[in-house]
């Protein structure tokens, strides 16, 4: 091959690889924004998560105090308990 050919061949793979390498840094943007997104998308959804957590305990707590669960019975039968432990000692301190 002749120098100028063999010049030309190498110059247009350059271009070439330059071309390449522009494409997958546009491409490298476009995953880092959607990247980005994501994140974003995700820490919101976490936020969201927690909250509804948090009204769920919230929901579990109201109706164990509201239903005739045995739960709420036996905490009934030991702070009726301890009222009345608490009226026999106020009693004796009576006497």
């Amino acid at each position: 091959m002749d120098s100028p050919e063999t010049i030309a061949d190498l110059q247009r793979a350059v271009e070439s690889l330059v071309g390449k390498y522009r494409e997958a840094q546009q491409r490298i943007a476009v995953l880092e924004d959607a990247n980005d997104h994501q994140r974003d998308e995700l820490i919101r959804t976490h936020a969201e998560l927690a909250d509804l957590q948090l009204k769920y305990k919230q929901l579990q707590t109201a109706h164990a105090l509201v239903a005739d669960s045995p739960e709420r019975l036996q905490a009934k039968r030991q702070i009726s308990g301890i009222i009345h432990k608490v009226d026999q000692a106020l009693e004796l301190l009576k006497e």
